[in-house]
């Protein structure tokens, strides 16, 4: 049975008889990046074949315009049409096309709907926020212990916060108790706020209450947040921890599952905040894509760890692509 997507409270058991011998490949287009996970099926669990992303900031200036520029959709379109002829030629037997933030907030994602078409002959799935929040928790939590997870998700465009509880077997399944995407995204939030390289601490002052009068608006959605195991995903934790490790350690596997902690964190922020944008770049773990908006994905994450005072965050380096292949594999 799929995750029934869209909605804030899920609940989804592992399906007996899920297939076998299955590759399936899950493409997400994001704000700031397009991703690519190819996947086998194997003993009720999936396994990573290959898993790519190219920057191409389809976000940009969609805070101040509403639309996507066109740039961005030519990028992702290529992008995408490169990720499923990559898919095909892998054997992927099963694939999706996702869409999240930036797709669903323009008033014209409907051109990038049809440039992905015509081009692969296959449809970009709109997401909504809460769809995509689940989907990252079954990501995120698919190869953690029984118990209760805040997920947090910091994306391009939007950060989606989920809160659930996995259950000690595959009956018990697993229960979503709340979900909401906000629009607190590091593209977007570079462009509302950081002017100046590096930024001044008036730029980071703004930038922080925006983010706390934001986060306001989940006190009432997740309500135990506070009591939750903290979990971070997507490239601002994974980079960070990558960062923290150096770069004789930080290779994917020693980055998924390492904690970063509070001090670690807000140590992090203060550190690339002070750095000019070239300063970033040459650290080994920041692309040029990741490098000009790390800042801001820094004060959203201190600031979610500050709102529920999390001691630490757990590094995940699986979710929503792993949960996308998981549903496409009829394992949630």
């Amino acid at each position: 049975m799929a995750v029934p997507l869209g909605r804030p409270s899920l609940t989804w058991r592992r399906v007996n008889g899920s297939p076998e011998g299955l590759r399936v490949a899950a493409i997400d287009a994001g704000s700031n990046t397009t991703r690519l996970l190819v996947a086998d099926v194997d003993e009720g669990s999936i396994t990573h074949v290959e898993r790519r992303l190219i920057f191409t900031r389809l976000g940009e200036g969609i805070d101040a315009t509403g639309r996507l520029n066109p740039r961005g959709i030519k990028a992702t379109g290529a992008a995408i049409a490169e990720f499923v002829d990559r898919s095909r030629k892998l054997g992927a037997e099963r694939i999706r096309i996702a869409g999240t933030s930036a797709v669903r907030e323009a008033a014209n994602g409907e051109e990038l709907l049809a440039a992905v078409k015509a081009a692969t002959g296959l449809d970009l799935e709109v997401l909504s926020g809460e769809a995509e929040a689940a989907l990252s928790f079954a990501g995120a939590t698919q190869d953690l212990p029984a118990g209760r997870y805040l997920v947090c998700d910091i994306g391009g465009g939007s950060t989606e916060l989920a809160e659930g509880r996995k259950g000690a077997t595959v009956d018990e399944g697993t229960l979503m108790e709340g979900a909401i995407s906000l629009k607190l995204g590091v593209v977007r939030l570079t462009e509302r706020h950081l002017a100046h390289d590096p930024p001044t601490p008036e730029e980071l002052a703004a930038l922080e209450v925006d983010i706390d009068r934001t986060l306001q608006a989940a006190d009432e959605v997740l309500p135990h947040a506070a009591s939750a195991g903290f979990v971070g995903v997507a490239g601002t934790v994974t980079s960070l921890a990558a960062i923290r490790l150096g770069p004789e350690h930080d290779d994917p596997e020693r980055v998924h599952g390492s904690e970063l902690t509070w001090g670690d964190v807000a140590g992090l922020y203060r550190r690339l905040a002070g750095m000019s944008l070239p300063q970033r770049e040459a650290l080994p773990a920041l692309p040029p894509g990741r490098s000009d908006v790390i800042v801001a994905g820094c004060a959203i994450l201190t600031r979610v760890m500050a709102r529920w005072s999390f001691p630490a965050v757990r590094v995940s380096s699986k979710d929503i692509l792993d949960g996308l292949a998981l549903d496409l594999a009829e394992l949630i």
